[in-house]
């Protein structure tokens, strides 16, 4: 069993300052995973586009400013994606991708109404 459970407080346990220190360190992400992550991010800003024209019914065509778009804002929702607090390496891989996932699509979805509400439409 658990010994928070008897010794709630850790009296008597010595190693419980180097738990601590070993929890404060930051993730470190590879270069090789944040280029992941950033690709996610830009496929989720994508597929929300996709996603809006399917809802009215019209026929999906990417454009070069579109995909531009979509690689710009990767940038500036990539930190958020990632930050420290969601990737604690205490989730499964695939849960952290399909977050970033997500965020791309909201973000693309915040964008896009802001511009419509700035338009007057």
């Amino acid at each position: 069993m658990d010994s928070w459970l008897f010794n709630p407080l850790r009296f008597g346990v010595r190693h419980a300052t180097e738990v601590a220190k070993a929890a404060e360190l930051p993730p470190r992400l590879t270069i090789g995973r944040q280029l992941i992550f950033y690709l996610t991010v830009v496929f989720g800003n994508i597929a929300s586009s996709f996603l809006e024209a399917y809802k009215v019914g019209q026929l999906w065509h990417p454009n070069i400013t579109a995909i531009v778009f979509a690689f710009v804002a990767g940038f500036v929702l990539l930190p958020g994606a990632v930050d420290q607090s969601k990737l604690n390496g205490q989730k499964e891989e695939l849960v952290q991708y399909a977050m970033v996932f997500t965020y791309g699509m909201g973000g693309q979805t915040l964008v896009s109404a802001a511009i419509r509400a700035a338009s007057g439409g």
